[in-house]
């Protein structure tokens, strides 16, 4: 039997050399000097988080309702033979953290955990809930970036196996760079804003009858992505060794780096537009 194609760190480095969105993220959180313009950056960046959770919750879905494409030639039972779930499971795994942060002892979504950031910074500042309306400006940039992330990881659309497999390698790209996002993010602020971090370390943010700390949010996602990322990886892997459809395994694998350098791009633009006025 021949070996299956595998996706290797080494096939996206290319893109990820290439790649410049981090270093307008860091640039965007130089020139917020102000508080009303920190809080749009992260407002925006914030808002354009909140598109994942669903965007995952779908692409685990659709993968784990293909079971004729993903089927185990080594299982001789072949009504047992179908390994969508086993590809889906590596995606969905990040969606329980989406939906249920396993580290906090209650159900805390990590939208619900973004927005106590988002709370705690305004309260750092002296807003109130009332006034960040007029002060959190979220841009056509980021409302444009979170319809394409929706758009790569499929919603609404009925996904033929060039965007089922694209979409795999989209959100592979969204795990990677967004550890490397958070770690920059939470860089800057003990670099330059170390009061601001331990002030938020230490506030906790009434939200739906719960408190929540209100840097939790930053600081679980230098750890977590990484995780996911592997996961990640790790599905579309067995994606490609489990195929069991017409294309070749090369035009899978062409697929799923599209996907990946699909993200990239989606990333880039975001970040280009997070520091507009």
């Amino acid at each position: 039997m021949d070996t299956p194609l595998r996706i290797e760190r080494a096939d996206l480095q290319a893109v990820l050399s290439s790649h410049r969105g981090n270093e307008a993220l860091v640039s965007a959180l130089e020139r917020a000097a102000e508080p009303a313009r920190l809080l749009s950056v992260m407002g925006r960046y914030i808002q354009f988080n909140s598109a994942f959770g669903a965007g995952l919750a779908n692409l685990a879905g659709e993968i784990a309702a293909r079971q004729g494409l993903f089927q185990d030639p080594d299982e001789p039972l072949h009504v047992a033979a179908d390994r969508a779930a086993e590809v889906a499971a590596d995606f969905f795994y990040a969606a329980v953290d989406e939906f249920d942060d396993r580290a906090t002892p209650w159900r805390d979504t990590h939208r619900t955990l973004a927005q106590a950031t988002l709370k705690g910074l305004g309260r750092f500042f002296g807003y109130s809930d009332e006034q960040l309306n007029d002060v959190v400006r979220i841009n056509e940039a980021t409302r444009r970036a979170m319809e394409r992330v929706w758009e790569g990881y499929g919603i609404g659309a009925r996904l033929e196996e060039p965007r089922l497999f694209s979409g795999m390698g989209f959100h592979t790209g969204s795990e990677i760079l967004a550890d490397q996002e958070f770690v920059l993010i939470d860089r800057h602020l003990r670099e330059r804003r170390p009061e601001l971090v331990r002030a938020l370390e230490a506030m906790r943010v009434p939200i739906l009858g719960q408190q929540h700390n209100a840097y939790y949010w930053i600081r679980i996602h230098t750890g977590v992505e990484a995780e996911h990322f592997d996961a990640a990886l790790k599905g579309a892997n067995n994606a490609l060794r489990f195929y069991a459809g017409s294309e070749p395994p090369a035009s899978v694998k062409g697929h799923i780096l599209g996907g990946f350098g699909g993200f990239a791009a989606v990333q880039s633009e975001f970040m280009a537009g997070l520091a507009e006025a």
